[in-house]
């Protein structure tokens, strides 16, 4: 009877064993699994532990600033502050007005904000409205103390601020294309800023901490932190003084030619240091995302741009055909045109100027001349001086994205592509090419390589980390005698200059300089354009010790109407770089030059009177009486009807009083289609030119400088194309 008894006793005994048997290997796989992890993989837990604890934060390197040559700052960085929203707190603040009736009210917070960020409503309104989101950054661009103390006085509930660097340019626009700018992400873009970002971005540093569940730093636990090395500070050749010269005159050429763009450099010639360099349109570095300024961002076009450099390249074949005994500067030759393989070629002044020396060829910029001075000297010795004067190569200024030039190639060239080479078409260059090709003119045959960075120097030790040197380029196979004889030749151009402006002469100064007057094609037909010129000047000065160089051009300037010339246009602005510089850099007048004329008047032996030519263009005839009668002067008015469509001498040209200033009202003609003679007394040779083409009539020069006698008598009736004889003396 106590069968079953022992039978159910048994089955529990191996069940108990079985569940025994069960914990035992279950808590020898936990024992084995805990002996793996301690054993093998405690390390790997251990990081991802350390992971969570540790926070490292990046202590950002304070970029260097860059300084003018005399330690002017012309850009450093600052503190500012992101502007930022906590949507939770102005959520809380909408439930919790207070005395704020529009706390939190996206809003409001949009259209108080707005003006201070530069940011529109709307967008600021659909930052604070973000669903789904705690915080937003309110503008990517940083506030400075200023603005943010704005920003606190209106005491809006959920603004607060996250620390952030800025890059300030104090002198806004000044040297824009040379110095570049930083952008958001805290690299340097463009001109000095790209060139020399890795010297001054500096290194970051970090710091490293153990911190607990809210981000706070766990107390007696050990801080590791690597510090921030700041970046070098970068000196530059640019004189901040010398620079505003150059802003000045290029505002000055806007305003009175409303050109396409224009570009001043100025240099050392002995060094190759850029002393100052600008650019119209240019921008504001400090606002360089800003709709106005993107036509201007990143182009430099003194150091990316090349076009035909006209007369101003005339300076290679002579040194080179003086160099080789090619021609003699008294030898004459028939001005007017040429025939070059079945093709004509004109000078500027299509009726040319009779039989002329070499010597006047360079004083009236005759292109007839020099075709012959470039069949003389031929293509294989034009390539060697062009080549030795630098083209063909960039010239390795510390800027990014120099252009090269643009030559014919040697073994192709035909005899007509060396004739309009020969003055300076048909080639192209760079502005900084032409200034590192005329350093050597100007110092004595050393092509000098151009350069802006003086040196760099570590802000914390005012250590010396490295220097910038002159640096020759290639130098001149030129007689020292045959490039003084040049430089006379250029002085000789500004001192005897025919215009009675004498546009680039100063008193007591002795400049050297050549100007360019070059066509460019248009880049959809590939032609040149019919009336629009780049004009240019390039010069030195003192004319046989130079201190300066001074390279300008401007691209189709509007309002010089047909007195789109470099001496009317280009030259001006370098004469008044020219008289701030010179004093400026301590070089004094030579008082033994007193005597001769002041800077914008033609030689006078006594007190003549001087008056402003104003700008009549698009002026009504009454409108034009009064404003010449203002000025002092009186009018020729030719023509009955229309109003002024150009003017003799060019706006803001200075005359004497006693000369007429003479313009032309519609087409210069009376009712019944004839003409009445104007007088012609006291204009320049240019200037008569281009007044009796515009109405049509004959043009016959004797002699040279202004005029001092007409076969036809003022006030005479002729009909267009009559034919006048004008004496110059």
């Amino acid at each position: 009877m106590k069968q079953p008894s022992l039978t159910i006793d048994l089955k529990f005994r191996n069940r108990t064993r079985l569940l025994r048997l069960i914990l035992l290997v279950s808590l020898l796989c936990i024992i084995a699994r805990m002996l793996y992890f301690e054993g093998f993989q405690a390390k790997a837990y251990l990081a991802d532990a350390e992971k969570t604890w540790t926070f490292t934060e990046q202590l950002p390197a304070i970029r260097g600033t860059i300084y003018d040559r005399n330690g002017n700052k012309l850009a450093y960085t600052s503190i500012a502050y992101i502007v930022r929203a906590d949507l939770t707190m102005m959520k809380d603040a909408r439930k919790h007005p207070g005395n704020m009736p529009y706390a939190g009210d996206p809003q409001a917070y949009a259209e108080k904000l707005s003006p201070l960020l530069n940011v529109p409503v709307d967008e600021l309104y659909k930052k604070l409205t973000t669903p789904n989101q705690v915080g937003v950054d309110l503008s990517q661009t940083p506030v400075n103390d200023t603005v943010k103390a704005k920003i606190d006085a209106l005491n809006l509930p959920g603004i607060f601020y996250g620390q952030a660097q800025t890059r300030v340019y104090p002198n806004n626009t000044l040297a824009a294309h040379v110095l570049g700018y930083v952008d958001t992400s805290g690299n340097g873009q463009y001109g000095i800023e790209q060139e020399y970002d890795k010297q001054l971005s500096g290194t970051p540093g970090t710091d490293t901490y153990l911190k607990d569940a809210h981000g706070n730093p766990l107390p007696f636990t050990k801080q590791q932190l690597v510090a921030a090395k700041n970046g070098n500070d970068v000196y530059l050749t640019l004189d901040e003084t010398i620079q505003t010269y150059v802003e000045q005159a290029l505002d000055e050429v806007v305003k009175q030619y409303n050109p396409d763009n224009a570009s001043v450099i100025v240099a050392d010639p002995k060094s190759g240091q850029i002393l100052a360099m600008g650019n119209r349109p240019t921008y504001d570095p400090n606002h360089y995302g800003d709709e106005s300024a993107q036509t201007a961002l990143n182009n430099n076009r003194a150091v990316n741009a090349s076009f035909e450099p006209g007369s101003t390249f005339k300076l290679v074949p002579l040194t080179g055909a003086l160099q080789e005994n090619k021609i003699n500067l008294d030898d004459t030759f028939k001005s007017g045109y040429i025939m070059v393989s079945g093709q004509r070629i004109n000078d500027w002044w299509t009726p040319g100027w009779g039989q002329i020396t070499f010597r006047k060829a360079v004083n009236v910029s005759s292109n007839v001349g020099f075709v012959i001075i470039g069949q003389k000297l031929g293509q294989d010795l034009m390539d060697k001086y062009m080549h030795e004067f630098g083209y063909g190569q960039p010239t390795g200024i510390d800027l990014p994205g120099e252009a090269d030039s643009l030559l014919f190639p040697l073994n192709n060239i035909t005899k007509l592509q060396l004739a309009t080479e020969s003055f300076g078409q048909g080639l192209a260059v760079t502005p900084i090419q032409q200034v590192s090709a005329v350093t050597a003119i100007a110092n004595g045959g050393n092509v000098m390589k151009p350069f802006l960075m003086q040196k760099i120097v570590n802000p914390d030790t005012h250590q010396v980390v490295t220097t910038n040197q002159p640096v020759v380029r290639s130098k001149l196979t030129v007689d020292p005698t045959v490039l003084q004889t040049v430089r006379s030749i250029m002085e000789d151009d500004i001192t005897n200059d025919e215009s009675p402006t004498k546009p680039g002469y100063l008193p007591g100064y002795h400049i050297a300089g050549k100007t360019g007057t070059a066509q460019y094609p248009d880049p959809t037909t590939g032609l040149y354009y019919e009336k629009r010129y780049i004009t240019s000047f390039i010069g030195f000065a003192p004319a046989q010790n130079p201190q300066l160089e001074i390279y300008v051009t401007v691209q189709n300037p509007r309002n010089a109407g047909d007195n789109q010339f470099g001496n009317v246009v280009a030259t001006p602005a370098a004469r008044e770089i020219f008289s701030k510089a010179l004093p400026y850099i301590g070089i004094q007048p030579d008082n033994s030059d007193s005597s001769q004329t002041t800077g914008s008047q033609p030689p006078s032996t006594d007190q003549t009177k001087y008056v402003q030519a104003p700008n009549l263009v698009g002026a009504t005839t009454a409108d034009a009486k009064s404003q010449v009668q203002k000025a002092g002067a009186s009018l020729q008015l030719i023509g009955s009807t229309g109003s002024i469509t150009a003017q003799f001498p060019s706006p803001s040209v200075s005359v004497q009083s006693s000369q007429s200033i003479i313009c032309i009202a519609g087409n210069g003609q009376e009712a019944d289609g004839s003409i009445i003679m104007p007088d012609l007394t006291g204009l320049s040779l240019k200037d008569t030119a281009n007044l009796l083409n515009k109405l049509g009539i004959i043009f016959q020069p004797a002699g040279e400088g202004f005029v001092a006698g007409q076969s036809i008598l003022k006030g005479t009736k002729i009909q267009p194309g009559s034919s006048v004889q004008v004496t110059f003396k």
